[in-house]
């Protein structure tokens, strides 16, 4: 596995370990916004194992759709993840009030050790 790969799957980690901190100490819309980090920093390590790296947000979750969802690579359902997850890290960040639940927070942080997961194989493979 490459270093740089290898750095993201780890930040990965990190971000999925501070999200639930954050969700037992009671900011659940912090915790939503660094559960989709997690998935962030996943998917960048999947797309980088195939030379593939984005700089935005955006860019990134659509490449992570067409080069591993439309493929075949990756089951459609990580994509919704994905783009839940950031609609949910805008609306923590950026919202002077989030109203993201704690079961919400903890279902996104569900998702993205799924994620993680799924993504951690593929951080093996190079197309």
């Amino acid at each position: 596995m490459k270093t740089e790969v290898l750095e993201h799957l780890n930040r990965a980690k990190d971000f999925l370990g501070a999200s639930e901190a954050l969700l037992e100490r009671g900011y659940a819309s912090v915790a939503a916004g660094r559960a989709y980090y997690a998935m962030f920093h996943a998917a960048t390590a999947a797309l980088l194992a195939r030379g593939i790296e984005r700089s935005s947000h955006h860019a990134l979750i659509s490449s992570f759709g067409q080069f591993l969802v439309k493929t075949g690579k990756v089951d459609e359902r990580f994509h919704v993840y994905l783009r839940e997850a950031f609609t949910l890290r805008s609306d923590s960040d950026y919202l002077p009030a989030p109203t993201i639940t704690a079961q919400e927070a903890q279902a996104v942080i569900e998702k993205a050790r799924e994620f993680i997961d799924m993504c951690a194989p593929l951080c093996e493979e190079e197309d």
